[in-house]
Order: structure tokens, then C-alpha cells, then sequence
């Protein structure tokens, strides 16, 4: 804006420059042409007196003469006013060279007709003193014309001057109507440009009151948001400081427990040393939470957190709730607690846990803990402590001490190496089954069953299942063992005709993907009268409901079901009764020495009774020796299973024939 105003204030200077250089140039251009015009009027007005006296004096000259001559006297010579004129004439063309240039001549021609005249004068006057007539009549004939002639060049010479002189006075009007004209419209120009420029000043002026108030009313307006903002600051500054407390709750505690997080406990390893560590894990949590539901598992862990910070008597202890139902002890290095101390508060809160009876909704719980302790491996204590602590669930113990020896870091590792070995298997269709006779002893003329066992091929090694089960089921790829064995089994009995049967336990049955599978592999099947489906009786039964409508289902499809392992830790003969069962596969604690084990024979002479009643076959497991199949045969067992009677093979090595 202020660029703008200096160039309004220029352009005002430069057009009041512009009318004053206009108005002095046209003022002077007047003044100058004023003066020419009266001084050219002047000596023309001289001139036209002149001419007119020198026409009179030519005339009264020539009057003079004539009248000397008619009264015989002699004529006076003077022509001094003739001369005269003919000054006038050349002052009177010195101010313009057009008239100069246009009446040289003439000038020249009224000196020849001066000379002439005076010549002509002489003539007549010494004509007349000569008495000779005819002389005097030429001489005044001469007098006459030369007279008339000069008369009529200065006449010419009049009228010459008088039409440049008018010409000349037009222009020079002209010139000063234009300069007039120049003044005015420099005038009007510079009138229009200071209007504009008023105008354009004013507009700039209001703009910058304009802008003046808006800038006031900015710096406000900012004054006010820099209050805001620093009140927002201060606010955003407050609220960032609680967010920051409540992420470093959401991330270092446990939103449950309140307790400190596996974030937290894994950030102190970073900044501590911890001497000793134990992992505390609550038994059969999920089975609680299945039952009772999440909101129950929830308050049940948040009163197990309250027990363990009332009740564990460490000192200097840390403890961190690290998922749903594990717990963390750790003490720092430097303490007065030894491993003995630390081994034995473990010990005794686990017990008084374990007595202790919690108060959840309506109902009363008590709870069982196992712990995993570690007293060495830096780094790696929460590692071996939680190896420790599988290792006590697998030993059935409360209680297990990670020890030096590795030998629990040994069994991780080598689950570590077979959940690749699975993987890999899975991968490269090393997933293949073994088949194992399962013979008729009583009727010879009913067919010899095969039994399908999983096994692995890596190379040319053959693993066996004791091998890579579990670690299945622990890495929850087990499903995918248990389709692979259905479809190897389907395939062996599309190929070669014979009656098989295969293993499904109840975490399979459980598993909706994993019927699913099984449903759709035999829906279509052409030879399911020749399959039969061994439910595993040494797992216990969650939901006997399911484990119902599977066997139903199942003998919809025309296969037979078979309750494998009768006999184990977990039998119950209901449900042969209340199963729809076509098999009775004794365990291998009853058969082993059957042949030597009196009350194993009169076990199983009880089952083979029953059986026979309800109209289910038998089949006996484990059979190694000729004794005990003897034995087996001789209580009317209907089926014998083992290394005596054949062993696990490719199905190519007993189906040579077929």
C-alpha cells in the first residue's frame, strides 16, 4: 500500500509539472506570437500609409510635372520619398524569409522601375527644355507608363505582402489557439489526474483504516487466541499428563489386578538384577472360566492378585500380574532372602492358597497354583522359570525348580525342534500312517481289521507319535494330524478294500473345525461300513453331550464306533451302556501280563461278559506273547492287538497280495 500511495504522489507531482512546463511553453508561445502579429500590423499599417503616400506623391509628382510642363516651367527633382518606401518595404520583409524570398524580385523590379522612373523624369525635363515636341510627347508618354508600372509593382507588392501577412497572422493565431487548446487539456488532465488521485488516496486511506481497524481487530482477535492458546496449552499440558498416566497404566499395569504388567516386569529385567524369579500359574483356570464365564474369571483373578500381595511374606519381593492367570515373584539381587527363604515362602503360599476359600458371586471357589522357580539366567530367568513351571504340570507337582543340569531347557528345546519337525511334515506330506492287524481269535471267518497309526517320515526315519503328540496339541496343530490320518486311512481303504479304523480323541470331537472336516471327508465316501472310528476312553469327557451326538452321527454314516483304551485311569463302564458303541478295545494295563495277573483276568473277564451281553466285540491290546493270547483267547475275547500278533507296518506289507 505504501508503494502504491509514492506512486499516486509521483504521478501528481509529475502532472502539475507537466501544466506548468505546458502553461509557461503556451504563455510564452502567446506572448511571442502576440508581439509578431502587433509588430507585423504595425509596420504593415506604415507600409499601407507609405504605399499610400507614394501612390499620392507619384500621382502629385506626376500632376507637378504635367502642370510645370503646361506652364513652361521646369519640374523640382526629388525622390527621396520614393526611396522611402521602398525602405519600408525591405524593413517590412526582414522578420519573414518566405516574404523575403517571394518579393526579392520585386524589390529588384521596383529599383529598376526607380532608376526608370528617374531616368523617364530626366527625359521629360530636358524634353521639355529642348522646345522639341514630339520629344515631350514621347517623354510623357515614357512618364506615363513608367509611372502607371511602378504603381502597379507596388500595388502587386501590397498585395503580396498583405496576403503572407494575413496567412502569417492566421498561423500565428492558430499557434496561439493551440496553445490555448495545450493549456486546457493539460488542465483537464491534470484536474482528472489530481481527481483520481484524490479519489484513489481516499480509497487507499480508507483501505488503510480499514485495514488499520482489521489489524486492531487481529491483534485482538490473536491477544485473545494467545490466551486461549496458552489456557489450552496449560489444559493440553494437563490432559497429556494424565494420558501419560493412564498409558503407563494401560501399558505397565495390569488393568485388571492393578498390579505391575509382563511390559513393566520385562522393563525392570532391563534395569534390575534379578536373583530370583517364580512364575505362579492357576490349575485348570480355563475349566473355571469355560463354566462360569469371563465376568467370574475376571473377579476370580482380581481376588487371587489380592491374595498374593497380602500373602506372599518376601521381602523386597516385586510382583507382577503378567497374563490372566500367571503371576510373577522376582527379588533383586542384594537382599537378605536366600533360595532356601525364597523356595519355602513359595511353598507355603501355595498351600495356604490352596486352603483358602474365595468368595465369587454367589458361590464359594477354591483354587490350586503351581509354580516354575528360577535362581539363575539373568536375562533368560522368566524363560526358565516358565519352563520350570510346565515342567511341574507335566510331573503333576505344585512345584518345580529350574536346575542347572538344563535338563528341563534340553526338553524345551527338543519340543522346539519337533513343532519344526511337524511343521516341516505338514509342509513336505511327511505326515503318512503305519497299519497294525487287528486279528480275529474266536471266529476265524471274520475279517482281520487294520488299525491306522500316525507316524512321521523324515529321511528315511520313522517317528513315532509318543514323540510329537503332546507338542501337536500344544502348538494347536493337533487338528491338522487327525485330518491327515482320516485321509490316509480313507485312501487305504478306497485302494485295497479292508476294514480300518483310526483314533479321534476328545479334543478332536471338541473342535467344530475338526468334525467338520470329518463330516465332509465321509460324506461322500463309498466305503464307510469298512471304517471304524476309536474314541480315545482315556480322556475324560468335558461335555458327554457332544461326545454323544459325535457317536450318533457317526453310525448315521453306516461306521462303526470303538471305545478304545477300556480299562485305563478313567474308566466308566456307562458308557458302554449309554454310548452307541460296536467295539470294546481293553487297555494295555489289563492285557500287558494278563497271563501271570489274576485280578487283570478277572477284570477283563467281567468286560468280555458285559460286552457279550449288550452285543459288542472286544478287542484286546498289547498282546506280546503267545501266553497272553492264549490267555485273551481263552476269555472269549473276540479280537487280539500287538507286536505277537503283527506289528505297525506299511499296509503294502500285508496287503502284498491284494
Amino acid at each position: 500500500m505504501l508503494e502504491l500511495k509514492s506512486k499516486i504522489y509521483l504521478l501528481l507531482i509529475s502532472s502539475f509539472i507537466l501544466l506548468f512546463v505546458s502553461l509557461a511553453y503556451s504563455v510564452k508561445n502567446i506572448s511571442s506570437n502576440t508581439k509578431i502579429i502587433s509588430e507585423i500590423e504595425n509596420k504593415y499599417l506604415n507600409l499601407s500609409k507609405n504605399i499610400q503616400k507614394l501612390n499620392l506623391n507619384i500621382e502629385e509628382k506626376q500632376s507637378n510635372v504635367l502642370q510645370s510642363i503646361l506652364l513652361g516651367k521646369k519640374p523640382q527633382k526629388n525622390h527621396t520619398h520614393l526611396e522611402a518606401i521602398v525602405d519600408d518595404i525591405y524593413e517590412m520583409i526582414k522578420f519573414d524569409l518566405r516574404l523575403k524570398n517571394l518579393l526579392q524580385d520585386k524589390l529588384l523590379v521596383l529599383k529598376k522601375r526607380l532608376v526608370s522612373y528617374k531616368s523617364v523624369e530626366v527625359s521629360v525635363i530636358e524634353s521639355l527644355n529642348s522646345k522639341y515636341k514630339e520629344d515631350l510627347e514621347d517623354a510623357i508618354i515614357g512618364y506615363n507608363e513608367v509611372t502607371k508600372g511602378f504603381t502597379e509593382d507596388v500595388s502587386e507588392v501590397e498585395q503580396t505582402i498583405r496576403s503572407i501577412i494575413k496567412n502569417t497572422i492566421v498561423e500565428l493565431r492558430e499557434s496561439n489557439s493551440l496553445s490555448q487548446m495545450m493549456v486546457i487539456t493539460s488542465f483537464l488532465i491534470t484536474l482528472i489526474i489530481v481527481i483520481f488521485s484524490v479519489l484513489k488516496l481516499n480509497s487507499l486511506q480508507n483501505n488503510l483504516s480499514k485495514e488499520l481497524k482489521r489489524s486492531s481487530e487481529a491483534e485482538e482477535k490473536q491477544k485473545n487466541l494467545q490466551e486461549q492458546l496458552l489456557k489450552y496449552n496449560e489444559n493440553l499440558e494437563n490432559e497429556i499428563t494424565k494420558k501419560t498416566n493412564e498409558l503407563y497404566q494401560k501399558v505397565y499395569t495390569h488393568f485388571l489386578s492393578g498390579l505391575p504388567n509382563r511390559n513393566k516386569l520385562l522393563e525392570d529385567f532391563q534395569i534390575y538384577d534379578f536373583s530370583m524369579v517364580a512364575l505362579l500359574d492357576i490349575d485348570k483356570f480355563q475349566k473355571f472360566n469355560d463354566v462360569y464365564g469371563e465376568e467370574m474369571g475376571n473377579l476370580a483373578l482380581q481376588e487371587t492378585a489380592k491374595f498374593i500381595e497380602d500373602f506372599i511374606d518376601i521381602e523386597g519381593a516385586n510382583i507382577y500380574h503378567v497374563s490372566g492367570d500367571e503371576f510373577v515373584v522376582a527379588v533383586q539381587e542384594n537382599t537378605n532372602i536366600d533360595k532356601d527363604r525364597f523356595l519355602h515362602s513359595i511353598n507355603h503360599f501355595i498351600n495356604i492358597y490352596k486352603k483358602n476359600i474365595f468368595d465369587i458371586g454367589e458361590h464359594r471357589h477354591s483354587f490350586v497354583m503351581s509354580a516354575g522357580i528360577s535362581f539363575y539366567g539373568a536375562k533368560k530367568m522368566l524363560a526358565f522359570a516358565d519352563m520350570a513351571l510346565k515342567d511341574a504340570k507335566n510331573r503333576n507337582q505344585h512345584v518345580s525348580v529350574f536346575s542347572e543340569s538344563k535338563e528341563i531347557e534340553k526338553r524345551h528345546k527338543d519340543d522346539i525342534e519337533c513343532k519344526n519337525l511337524l511343521l516341516e511334515a505338514f509342509k513336505n506330506d511327511g505326515i503318512i500312517s503305519y497299519f497294525q492287524p487287528i486279528s480275529p481269535i474266536q471266529d476265524p471267518s471274520l475279517e482281520t481289521k487294520y488299525e491306522s497309526l500316525v507316524r512321521i517320515k523324515k529321511g528315511e526315519d520313522i517317528i513315532t507319535p509318543h514323540t510329537f503328540i503332546d507338542v501337536a496339541k500344544q502348538n494347536k496343530v493337533y487338528y491338522k494330524l487327525t485330518r491327515k490320518v482320516f485321509q490316509n486311512t480313507l485312501a487305504t481303504i478306497k485302494k485295497y478294500k479292508i476294514p480300518c479304523s483310526l483314533n479321534i480323541s476328545v479334543v478332536d470331537i471338541e473342535n467344530e473345525r475338526t468334525v467338520e472336516n470329518i463330516y465332509e471327508m465321509i460324506d461322500n465316501f463309498n466305503y464307510n461300513n469298512l471304517l471304524t472310528i476309536e474314541i480315545l476312553e482315556t480322556e475324560e469327557f468335558k461335555d458327554y453331550d457332544v461326545v454323544y451326538k459325535f457317536c450318533r452321527k457317526i453310525r448315521s454314516y453306516g461306521i462303526k464306533i470303538a471305545l478304545d483304551d477300556f480299562g485305563s485311569g478313567y474308566s466308566n463302564f456307562t458308557h458302554i451302556l449309554n454310548l452307541p458303541i460296536d467295539f470294546i478295545k481293553i487297555d494295555s494295563s489289563l492285557i500287558s501280563n494278563i497271563d501271570r495277573d489274576k485280578q487283570s483276568q478277572i477284570m477283563v473277564e467281567t468286560i468280555v461278559g458285559l460286552a457279550q451281553k449288550i452285543n459288542v466285540k472286544t478287542i484286546a491290546e498289547y498282546v506280546s506273547s503267545k501266553e497272553i493270547l492264549d490267555t485273551v483267547k481263552k476269555l472269549k475275547v473276540d479280537y487280539a492287538q500287538g507286536f505277537y500278533v503283527g506289528k505297525p507296518e506299511d499296509i503294502s506289507k500285508y496287503c502284498f497280495n491284494l
